[in-house]
């Protein structure tokens, strides 16, 4: 089955790609001032017809994912998505502001718009995003008390971010976007929210963000995080449905239509209840058109069609009458009805306005016998509110208030009222217990990005220091005592543990890619001791941010015995990136598919009076060495 995009002018689709993408498909993006754009313009500016038919146009779909950062929230509107010929002319491909949350999309890629465009090669991409207070942009990141506090955004200088901010790049010579009649092509972007901002000044109340946007693109991404559709629905038949796009939160339907393909191996959950198969067909078949749906799955590499693995819709999405709760249990009390949760980090959707609110405050959630629980993509489970544990990630949906003192409350309790338990992640350290069949402990290090600090385990039965995790028939041959890993997952239910965790996905980070981080702030003009044809030595002398990031570990690189030795990776395949800004505004990017090619140009680059602002790096990191053997690297540097 084949990937269908049934558009017209500027449709689309919107999804994601990591950082850690092949060398030389991976492209920064740097900030200027301005924005906008109209759905086509020549390279003069004026505007023209599409005049697309069926033989000089062709199908291009954007997705967007984002790689991590310590924001709790990072929302913000996206206002134009453009794509320029090599002969300059300009087509615009995102038919409105979309508001988006980066970080939603740090573990999800979402389709974010498609298009029906001329045939022809394309040679940049150009991404506005507003951060004008008009377009409240919503910045906040853990503070020292461990609560979310409001972000100050300033830019590179120290004023004020207060606008749009454009991000444009040039793609690389050997991998331009190709557009034909009949073949779909897909173009991967990536808001790295880690590369893009340096936080600073953070206390119990407040902190500061220095904002130099870095995107990505690619036209050959590396998949490797579940996607998401996100649209309302226009027809069904037994193994596929269609949709009108509306990416994120979006109220408006757009011309956008996408086939999501399904399995015998689909789970479903419509309207508070759940399926599997051809029954959740059935259930689909029975639906309105314009029913809200979601999609979590995968594309195909070969022809783009999409497969769902779990399928939401109607009131399991959102209710015209109700009121939608996202976020973590870090608590629990148990009542004569059923329970109070506290919930932190959580996002509010109100039905009134049909607007997400991320919330500060902890959020007090109440739940009872007339509840109905849910498990995502267990159709079989049958939970009910002693389920809720300490850790659980959930969406609930019932009604949003306040307390006598102002603090944000949640009623699930009433007949119809939802709570699901969706797929958790959480991370630790291997302990050297005795050997369990299908169980590992860890030392927990972190559940949803969140401290075991952060939870009142009390009644759960858990203790965070010795975890315990059902691994079932999980492959753990390899992983050692110590070995940091990362498991997706549910909770065991309240009450009930050990085990602490039912573990169904299992990411072994030992392996997986750590990320170097060294900001200046407003710029040194030492930044390296040393810049060499083998490797490069950060000066840490007046760095602002300076760590190895690994999951939730952070080593402060001034705590080392020295600045770690950066090395190219010597198998594999690497990328590297100069951005150089002039005082107001980006200057060139280069980009090198080999160290040999990116030394001589970082070296010519170093001039006495050029500031060096961030050095990045993903790869793993030796601590015994003190090596960090890094597959990309990027310096942003300023004349």
């Amino acid at each position: 089955m084949s990937f269908h995009i049934l558009s017209n002018l500027t449709r689309g689709l919107r999804g994601a790609a990591r950082w850690l993408l092949a060398p030389a498909l991976a492209i920064l993006l740097a900030a200027c001032g301005g924005g906008g754009g109209s759905p086509m313009t020549s390279s003069n500016g004026s505007s023209s017809s599409m005049g697309c038919t069926a033989s000089n146009c062709g199908s291009a779909f954007m997705t967007i994912t984002d790689a991590t950062g310590d924001f709790t929230t990072y929302t913000v509107n996206v206002t134009s998505l453009q794509l320029t010929k090599a002969d300059g002319t300009v087509v615009e491909t995102l038919p409105r502001t979309t508001r988006v949350d980066f970080t939603q999309l740090v573990d999800l890629t979402e389709f974010f718009t498609a298009a029906t465009i001329p045939t022809g090669e394309y040679v940049a991409v150009t991404m506005t995003l507003d951060f004008s207070a008009a377009a409240t942009p919503d910045v906040e990141v853990e503070g020292t008390a461990g609560t979310s506090v409001p972000a100050t955004l300033e830019d590179s200088e120290g004023n004020p971010l207060n606008g749009p901010v454009t991000l444009t790049v040039q793609l690389d010579s050997n991998h331009h976007l190709f557009i034909a009649p009949g073949i779909p092509a897909r173009l991967a972007l990536d808001f790295n929210l880690a590369a893009s901002n340096e936080v600073s000044d953070v206390t119990a109340t407040s902190a500061v963000v220095e904002v130099e946007p870095v995107l990505i693109a690619s036209v050959q991404p590396l998949d490797t995080k579940q996607i998401r559709v996100r649209g309302t629905l226009v027809s069904v038949d037994t193994t596929s449905y269609t949709v009108d796009l509306e990416p994120f939160d979006s109220q408006s339907a757009s011309s956008t239509q996408v086939t999501v393909n399904t399995t015998a191996q689909t789970t479903y959950e419509i309207n508070g209840t759940s399926y599997s198969g051809a029954a959740g067909m059935t259930a689909m078949q029975a639906l309105a058109a314009g029913t809200l749906t979601v999609a979590f799955g995968t594309l195909s590499t070969t022809d783009g069609s999409f497969t769902a693995a779990q399928v939401r819709a109607g009131t399991s999405v959102q209710s015209a009458s109700l009121d939608r709760l996202q976020g973590v249990v870090i608590q629990r009390t148990n009542t004569a009805t059923g329970a109070t949760l506290i919930v932190r980090n959580a996002t509010l959707h109100m039905h009134t306005d049909q607007s997400d609110h991320f919330s500060p405050q902890d959020v007090t959630l109440t739940i009872g016998a007339t509840t109905t629980f849910t498990v995502a993509g267990e159709p079989g489970a049958m939970p009910n509110s002693t389920w809720p544990s300490i850790g659980s990630e959930i969406t609930a949906f019932g009604t949003a208030g306040t307390d006598t003192s102002g603090n944000p409350t949640f009623d699930a309790t009433e007949a119809g009222d939802l709570v699901r338990l969706e797929i958790t992640t959480l991370w630790g350290l291997q302990l050297p217990a005795p050997t369990i069949p299908g169980q590992v402990v860890l030392n927990l290090q972190a559940i949803e990005g969140l401290q075991p600090s952060d939870f009142t385990f009390t009644g759960s039965g858990s203790n965070p220091a010795s975890y315990i995790v059902a691994t079932g028939a999980l492959p753990l041959a390899g992983v050692t005592a110590s070995a940091p890993l990362r498991f997706f997952g549910l909770v065991q239910p309240f009450g009930s543990a050990p085990p602490d965790f039912n573990a169904q996905t299992l990411v072994n980070f030992a392996a997986v890619s750590a990320t170097l981080e060294v900001g200046f702030g407003a710029g040194s003009t030492t930044g390296f001791t040393t810049v060499s044809m083998t490797d490069l030595v950060v000066n840490l002398a007046g760095s602002k941010t300076h760590e190895i990031k690994i999951g939730p570990q952070r080593i402060d690189l001034t705590t080392l015995p020295a600045s770690p030795q950066i090395v190219p990776n010597p198998t594999g395949t690497d990328m590297f990136a100069i951005l150089n800004w002039m005082s107001t505004m980006p200057g060139g990017i280069g980009l090198y598919d080999t160290y040999a090619t990116f030394e001589p140009a970082l070296s010519g680059d170093l001039t006495a009076t050029t500031k060096v602002l961030r050095v990045f790096a993903t790869g793993q990191y030796d601590q015994g060495s003190n090596t960090f053997t890094a597959s990309q690297i990027a310096v942003v540097l300023q004349n």
